[in-house]
């Protein structure tokens, strides 16, 4: 049976990130040897990793691995690579860097699959944005990422800020035990509202994959 996703309501943008910065903390803690952390990009989840990267003692058994990126070098300014890179390099997690040459995108999917499946033995916990439109990862309303079966990671093409992306798919999603959904502002209001309805969203379509989902927001919906 389809579970509804836990929607965990704090004061503000900073006691949300605080909120979910203490939970992965704590579940790092409680590990037994290696741990691995998915996270994405954006604006929103700045704060938290910056968190992460000075008060967590120990990441020395952690492995940090990217959930999706847009198509573009790791130096670009719109990379999620570069965003994890810059908080994350002086710890002493290992960083799972996607690599883009360049040359096809869904090759470089596929090469950050083999890495993952070849590193990766459980996906302990992850960190994913929600997009206005009910997107997470890089899985957005009607692209085709959405129906992959197959692979654990493919490229996307959305056209949004860059023609490509690479991205999990819910194939990926679906074995993370515990998934942080961080969505705060205003902007995020209206969407939080389809969530757990009966609309087809990206948001809704990982509740079949995934029945440990909880969502972080500074929103009274």
């Amino acid at each position: 049976m389809t579970q509804d996703i836990n929607i965990h309501l704090e004061e503000n943008h900073e006691s949300a990130s605080i909120y979910v910065v203490n939970q992965i903390k704590d579940l790092i803690e409680k590990s037994e040897g290696k741990f691995s952390l998915g996270l994405s990009g954006g604006e929103t989840p700045r704060f938290a990793y910056s968190m992460m990267s000075e008060t967590f003692e120990n990441l020395s058994q952690t492995t940090i691995w990217t959930v999706d990126d847009r198509w573009v070098e790791a130096e670009d300014e719109l990379s999620n690579q570069n965003l994890i890179n810059t908080y994350f390099k002086q710890t002493q997690a290992e960083i799972l860097k996607f690599n883009y040459t360049g040359n096809s995108p869904q090759l470089d999917a596929e090469m950050y699959e083999k890495k993952i499946e070849e590193t990766i033995d459980s996906f302990n916990v992850a960190i994913l944005g929600l997009g206005q439109d009910g997107h997470i990862a890089s899985l957005f309303p009607n692209s085709t990422a959405i129906t992959n079966k197959e692979s654990l990671y493919v490229a996307n093409e959305v056209n949004i800020k860059t023609k490509w992306r690479v991205t999990a798919t819910f194939e990926l999603l679906g074995k993370i035990e515990k998934i942080f959904i961080l969505a705060t502002g205003k902007n995020k209001n209206d969407i939080l509202k389809s969530v757990n309805t009966a609309s087809n969203l990206p948001i809704n379509t990982l509740k079949k994959f995934s029945n440990n989902i909880e969502i972080v927001t500074d929103q009274i919906i």
